[in-house]
């Protein structure tokens, strides 16, 4: 099979021969440090495209993925010509969307809600993102028209932007503020969660105008889960955000008619998939195992027939350990999502920083050898 027939196939709830198997996507990169530490060991001169600015999965190294049998290519959208980020006078770095962060332990944290204090009529008149900005798609159409015309790959979208609607509304708002207003100020709420869709579903459409009809899958990334439960209960999921992920959701399939839906999204999410499934999600990452109610055996029983299962592997104890327990990691997640297709191997989040390099490289040779169909892991 080429690549990009291994991935359809496993998409149709089929078996290919193996389990397609993934890397660069938007929940599958590597750590900035474990990757130099790749680039080291493998003797490299110089790295590949840095393609974001966050300080950790900055980097896309196609020569990694020839390393480990990737089935994937992926786009990734540009930086924005006419917005640099600034930093104001309290050491917030702003970004585009005028939300500002600080570094805290070398990672940026949220430290800046430009509408903290907002009513609802000011939402209007937030300065929102300028959209057709001509950087954030220059040269994608070239680049994904030679990859369908000269190689055999699963072509995907990386995600337009970090985070959807639960997400950036609290950015945009402050956490405890826009949680209570789900409560307490629900027609602030919706109003707030309607802009936001706006902008993504236009920004969506303009980074896949040159590309869409080319792509296998569409990414989004939102984070729903905590450890031990969603963000919002199954309930006010619905009254609140069901509808806009729908509406976007919708208007992406009809810039990318062939391609999925994917989403990735950490933490126990187990009561919210249904709801994912109605809305139009195709695949599922992040499958965070050791999060409640996130059994890997149990969703597959429960779900498998219905979505496509991406990730799962543990970063939480299960890949940063020893090589054996990386190798026994892999097998179980196979064992577990791989039978009867639907599966696409990749880890739960980006590969961190505590995992060796040996276990990086341990992963991806143990579902090429053990995830070749029929399945039989304990062989």
């Amino acid at each position: 099979m080429t690549h990009r027939q291994r991935v359809l196939t496993a998409l149709d709830h089929r078996e290919p021969d193996r389990v397609p198997v993934d890397l660069w996507g938007s929940a599958s990169r590597i750590c900035n440090d474990l990757y130099f530490k790749i680039v080291e060991k493998e003797g490299w001169a110089e790295p590949g495209p840095c393609v974001r600015a966050s300080r950790s999965g900055d980097y896309v190294d196609y020569r990694v993925s020839d390393l480990v049998d990737s089935d994937f290519r992926h786009t990734n959208i540009g930086r924005p010509k006419y917005f640099k980020p600034y930093t104001d006078q309290a050491g917030n770095t702003i970004d585009e969307w005028g939300v500002g962060t600080k570094d805290a332990a070398g990672h940026p944290t949220v430290t800046y809600h430009p509408l903290a204090n907002a009513e609802v009529s000011d939402i209007e008149k937030h300065k929102w993102p300028f959209i057709e900005d001509p950087a954030r798609i220059e040269g994608l159409a070239e680049q994904v028209e030679d990859w369908r015309e000269n190689t055999d790959y699963c072509i995907t979208s990386t995600t337009a932007v970090s985070g959807l609607m639960i997400d950036i509304c609290p950015y945009l708002r402050g956490f405890r503020q826009f949680f209570t207003d789900l409560y307490l100020d629900p027609k602030f709420a919706h109003t707030l969660i309607g802009k936001v869709t706006d902008v993504i579903t236009e920004l969506y459409l303009y980074y896949l105008a040159p590309i869409g009809r080319h792509l296998d899958w569409v990414e989004f990334s939102s984070d729903h889960g905590m450890q031990d439960r969603p963000f919002v209960s199954p309930e006010m999921y619905r009254e609140f955000f069901k509808k806009p992920y729908a509406r976007l959701f919708r208007a992406v399939r009809k810039a990318a008619p062939s391609a999925r839906i994917f989403m990735h999204t950490c933490g126990s999410v187990r009561k919210l998939i249904p709801d994912f499934i109605d809305m139009g999600v195709d695949i599922l990452n992040s499958l965070q195992p050791k999060a409640a109610g996130m059994n890997s055996f149990e969703l597959k029983k429960e779900f498998g027939s219905e979505i496509i299962f991406h990730g799962g592997l543990d970063l939480q104890g299960g890949i940063t350990g020893s090589r054996k327990d990386a190798v026994e990691e892999a097998k179980t997640r196979i064992e577990a999502f791989g039978p009867g297709g639907g599966y696409i191997f990749a880890p739960s989040n980006h590969f961190m920083e505590d995992v060796p390099v040996d276990n990086f490289f341990a992963l991806y040779e143990t579902a090429l050898h053990h995830g070749q169909y029929p399945i039989d892991i304990r062989q």
